[in-house]
């Protein structure tokens, strides 16, 4: 009986007072920018009444490769939160004010309200939300909802790297084997990090590391900085972080293993601004991370030998140059025997938007055997190829062609046993199917067993080649669509 009305109790407690119910649902943690910088002029974000501080971080709305690119900023902000948490924008910053707002990805189904130029809306889970205002994309604004923070490292503990709040400018850290660098919420860090020969390496936190301090690595005197640069490692966990205005590629691993990348975010604007890239290693997963790219965005190579085990799963990839899922150009750069790329699965991943080139690429222009690749539940919501592309604007396409990119040049590979299990295309350039190609090269180096499974383009469901626009050679056998 006491139970049953302590229980009574407590509903109407809640009932009576509702801002006690959201306190005791809601856990939020907001960040502090760094006292050395100033928060956005372009816009002004809060949650649950709290004036976040928001970033301007470079981007680059060219869809046409320029050496000496420009690039321009866009807003972003992030926070922790577990529960429920209303969310404000205003955007002072914009010519026009606001009329009308989205939030992506789609799949969320978030409205939000737009009122006297103010937008709304409620967030329920964590994860990375993107507001496109007045149905343009330049000055989108990324919010990285996190979920609330877990196992940060001691401060004390001498195996510890513990980078406090603040705005930092450090030389090249190199991380050695049972080292953990924790870059915390409301840090800003000017420079690279380096894990090199070693094993069981942490890179966490909630922080920025900022690359602006460096100029474009193909500018005079300049070289790549690479943000975070994994080199013979294994046994590498990054998560929480966000790496923004690299002046070259972002996350580099090059013949590790064992590396695990979480909610790690990354919007980039510069030349050969590379999101997660891979180059001959193995058994690498990334999940709930974002990417922002002024070139490929999800990347596999060979540079010194085979690549294997390697997933993506649950992401969000915004490519304004590039591919955004691509193998190649270079799978034998370091000119091995029998080089392979195999066991490659690309899951749940959502593209807000490819720009340029294709959206699924396995371009095999060296000499290796590229097998076992899956893509499933792709949902491209934004297909809009354009720019210097030419006639490269396909939706998918695979070949065994030389390139520009080539270092095998008199010997050919092959693709085998593709399988692409669920590709929806929301919208288009011209409101018409993408199309697509294969292409291999001769008659023992083929395309082979490549299957397409539940594909949806502008809301029809599309079983045949030929609605596919799918144009094959006579090199490529096998290739069907269910």
């Amino acid at each position: 009986m006491k139970r049953t009305m302590m229980i009574l109790f407590l509903i109407l407690a809640l009932a009576c007072f509702p801002a006690l119910a959201q306190a005791e649902a809601t856990r939020l943690t907001i960040y502090e920018g760094p006292k050395t910088m100033t928060s956005s002029q372009t816009a002004a974000v809060s949650v649950n009444g709290y004036e976040l501080f928001v970033y301007d971080v470079m981007v680059n709305h060219e869809h046409i490769w320029n050496a000496n690119t420009q690039p321009t900023t866009t807003p972003m902000t992030y926070f922790d939160f577990e529960g429920k948490v209303n969310v404000s924008i205003n955007m002072p910053g914009l010519e026009k004010e606001v009329e009308s707002a989205k939030v992506l990805p789609q799949a969320f189904g978030i409205v939000p309200q737009v009122q006297d130029g103010t937008v709304s809306f409620t967030l329920t889970e964590p994860g990375q939300y993107t507001v496109v205002f007045n149905d343009n994309v330049n000055k989108a604004l990324h919010i990285f909802a996190n979920p609330l923070e877990t196992d940060v490292p001691d401060p004390n503990d001498p195996d510890v790297f513990y980078i406090g709040p603040g705005e930092w400018v450090m030389d090249a850290i190199a991380l050695e084997d049972n080292q953990t660098l924790y870059l915390s919420g409301g840090a800003v860090l000017h420079s690279i990090i380096s894990v090199a020969n070693a094993s069981n390496v942490r890179i966490c936190g909630r922080g920025l590391i900022d690359g602006s301090d460096y100029p474009a690595w193909n500018q005079a005197g300049s070289y790549a900085r690479v943000p975070i640069d994994l080199n013979h490692s294994k046994n590498v966990t990054v998560e929480g972080i966000c790496l923004v205005n690299s002046n070259c590629w972002n996350l580099n691993s090059y013949s590790s293993k064992n590396v695990t990348i979480d909610n790690v975010k990354i919007i980039s604007g510069r030349q050969n601004g590379d999101g997660f890239t891979f180059q001959s290693c193995t058994d690498h997963t990334v999940t709930n991370s974002f990417a922002r790219t002024w070139d490929d965005s999800l990347v596999i190579k060979n540079y010194s030998g085979s690549t294997k085990g390697i997933t993506f799963k649950n992401m969000q990839v915004w490519t304004d140059l590039a591919q955004s899922m691509e193998i190649g150009y270079e799978t034998d750069k370091g000119l091995t025997l029998d080089p392979e790329i195999s066991d490659v699965l690309f899951e749940d991943i959502t593209v807000l938007y490819n720009f340029h080139k294709p959206v699924i690429s396995i371009h095999n222009s060296d000499d290796a055997f590229v097998h076992d690749i899956v893509y499933r539940n792709i949902v491209v919501e934004n297909a809009m190829m354009q720019g210097d592309n030419g006639n490269n604007k396909e939706l998918i396409e695979m070949t065994l062609q030389n390139s520009a990119w080539s270092t095998v040049r008199d010997e050919f590979g092959s693709i085998d046993n593709v399988l692409i299990d669920g590709l929806t295309v929301i919208n288009t350039a011209d409101g018409k199917v993408s199309r697509s190609r294969l292409s291999g090269h001769s008659d023992d180096n083929r395309i082979t067993n490549v299957t397409l499974r539940n594909v949806s383009i502008l809301g029809n469901s599309i079983t045949d080649l030929k609605a596919m626009k799918l144009s094959i050679d006579d090199y490529c056998d096998g290739i069907t669509i269910e």
